[in-house]
């Protein structure tokens, strides 16, 4: 494993993990949910371990404003994570030349939609209990916050991490964003989904919402999993590692 740091146009560092085996024919991007961070609650080191032995690399990275990386998280936006996550392909293309699989949990997978769907380095789709849905998502988990957001006052919200600000351009910028063109954008290339039953943030209907929508998807709703999938991280990952093989892994 090394850390990186990746340096944005406007000259923002972004924190990175990368774990590369001998030899490698893809790259793994993996992309946090909201208020997370790149090392996915400690798993993401066995994660890699695994994704290494199928010959490819993984890269975790904080998006701007979360974990080990600069800015503030009030600004945070479904653009400016976007932003973050193609310079972290760029990075990635021109240091290792290897095809892109993009992985996004949560609204990493909303991100993982919209920054990389129409870029052709990216040959694989990996979305866990991803929200399309943004504003309907987001209402019900915010509830007043979210009315007070769109009246363009800058909300404290307070859950078991702590506090955290979030300023009135977070969900303006939603309007910037049409899934239904990223999912059009995705084409022909593989998509993964997987989602919890008892997801009470990112309703099950986001799911099947993608999966009718999108060509060569295959969709695993894994029963008692909610939405941090607590208890069934394992069968997640298994998940993912069978679909990998499938369809990036020649034996």
């Amino acid at each position: 494993m090394q850390t990186l740091k990746i340096m944005k146009e406007n000259q923002e560092r972004i924190a990175a993990l990368i774990f590369l085996p001998d030899s490698f024919d893809y790259l793994l991007i993996t992309c946090h949910g909201f208020r997370g961070r790149k090392e996915n609650s400690d798993r993401i080191c066995a994660f890699a371990q695994e994704i290494n032995e199928l010959g490819m690399g993984l890269l975790a990275f904080d998006f701007t404003g979360s974990g080990e990386s600069d800015g503030d998280f009030s600004d945070i936006t479904l653009s400016r994570q976007v932003q973050d996550l193609k310079t972290v392909i760029d990075y990635a293309c021109h240091s290792y030349q290897k095809p892109i699989i993009l992985l996004g949990r949560s609204f990493g997978g909303s991100t993982v939609l919209a920054g990389g769907a129409e870029e052709s380095r990216v040959k694989g789709f990996i979305l866990w209990s991803t929200p399309v849905e943004l504003q309907q998502t987001f209402t019900r988990v915010m509830e007043e916050a979210y009315e007070q957001l769109i009246q363009g006052r800058t909300v404290t919200i307070i859950d078991e991490s702590g506090d955290y600000h979030i300023k009135p351009g977070f969900v303006e910028d939603f309007f910037q964003h049409n899934m239904d063109d990223y999912l059009k954008d995705v084409h022909t290339r593989p998509v993964l989904i997987v989602q919890g039953q008892d997801d009470s943030v990112v309703a099950v209907y986001n799911a099947r919402y993608m999966y009718n929508r999108l060509c060569n998807a295959e969709m695993v709703i894994v029963d008692d999993a909610d939405h941090r999938f607590e208890n069934k991280i394992r069968d997640r990952e298994e998940i993912t590692i069978k679909w990998l093989k499938k369809h990036f892994v020649n034996e």
